[in-house]
């Protein structure tokens, strides 16, 4: 991932060595929980546990003490405007790829774009292409993890292929943006949340932008991929209290003050990854009553980010090239070739 704006800005602190009492875990400057109890200290005191806190392995070192917590958890689904869905004529939400597709040519039909896919993007695209969809369809922790000793993009039911096929498949009938080259994330926010747009595949931390841009929270549901397994959840940005503070007992009694009974992911619209929390939000109650299990994604593993990154694939910009070509075949051997490179050159 590239760094941030804030990655930048604590790049500069961390060589002035003024890092600030408390700051979340920059994804740009490379540092992984080896490095926990060289910038924070623990605060295993605070009484998160694995039984309480959702990630809580995520946030502990080579020590095993705790050093961060996640700002909250994230599911993926779609999101929609139940008024764009009831404009549409239709009454409940899809169990099933026929019934999806069947409501999407609704909308179509209705002059609503189904799926804001935000193509130009590329980000956007990640829940078709980088493993959301393949852990959803699966039930798999991490369906990224079993490809070490498989084609990138194979054959698996509700593979990385699949999602992307489901993707192109969504172009090829009209259900995403006419022009796929000019989408625009803001605007696709305001869209959905006039009723413009039916649909978005994304997490669990978009409702509370879009009611930012107009949507009533009541307007406003989720469902699961049709026929997911599993919601498979996944960690958020990691903040824990650094040793630069001055201060650290006052600075860790202000992080389980927004902590506790999820204070601060709920002000910044996440979905608290405390495990008693109890869903308040309209779209998250119409979610969890699918009754699907929920399953605690697990990192990508050395092994696999080492592959990925000596193959220089992102798989993102892969799913772009699919639903763009013309001979999409092209697309997943030109890719499954440069895997099976990789692999070879790192003796896998």
């Amino acid at each position: 991932m590239e760094a941030s704006k804030g990655d930048d800005v604590l790049k500069t602190q961390i060589a002035a060595n003024e890092l600030p009492d408390i700051m979340f875990v920059p994804n740009g400057l490379g540092i992984t929980r080896k490095d926990y109890p060289t910038y924070f200290v623990p605060i295993d005191e605070l009484g998160y546990t694995k039984d309480n806190f959702w990630y809580y392995d995520n946030g502990t070192g080579p020590d095993k003490k705790l050093y961060t917590l996640s700002i909250g958890v994230n599911y993926q689904g779609f999101i929609y405007n139940k008024n764009a869905f009831k404009s549409a004529g239709i009454d409940k939400t899809p169990t099933t790829m026929d019934e999806f597709l069947a409501d999407a040519e609704k909308l179509k039909a209705k002059g609503i774009t189904p799926v804001a896919s935000n193509f130009k993007d590329i980000w956007p695209l990640g829940n078709y292409a980088d493993g959301a969809y393949s852990n959803d369809l699966t039930g798999l922790k991490n369906y990224q993890n079993t490809l070490l000793t498989k084609d990138l993009f194979n054959s698996d039911p509700g593979g990385l292929l699949d999602g992307i096929k489901f993707l192109k498949n969504l172009s090829d009938k009209g259900y995403l943006e006419k022009d796929l080259m000019s989408t625009n994330w803001d605007a696709s926010k305001r869209d959905l949340a006039q009723g413009k747009v039916g649909m978005m595949f994304l997490g669990t931390w978009l409702p509370s932008q879009i009611v930012q841009n107009g949507a009533k929270p009541e307007d406003l549901g989720m469902f699961p991929v049709p026929g997911a397994k599993a919601l498979v959840g996944s960690a958020d940005i990691m903040y824990g209290v650094t040793k630069n503070s001055k201060h650290p007992d006052v600075a860790k009694a202000f992080v389980k003050f927004m902590w506790d009974n999820g204070n601060m992911p709920k002000r910044v619209g996440m979905i608290p990854a405390n495990k008693d929390y109890q869903a308040d939000q309209p779209f998250l109650k119409e979610l969890f009553a699918y009754n699907l299990p929920i399953v605690e994604w697990e990192a990508l593993t050395p092994e696999y980010q080492e592959l990925i990154n000596k193959a220089q694939i992102d798989t993102k910009k892969a799913a772009q090239e699919y639903v763009l070509s013309k001979n999409p075949q092209e697309v997943v051997d030109k890719y499954n070739k440069m895997w099976n490179d990789a692999r070879t050159a790192l003796g896998k």
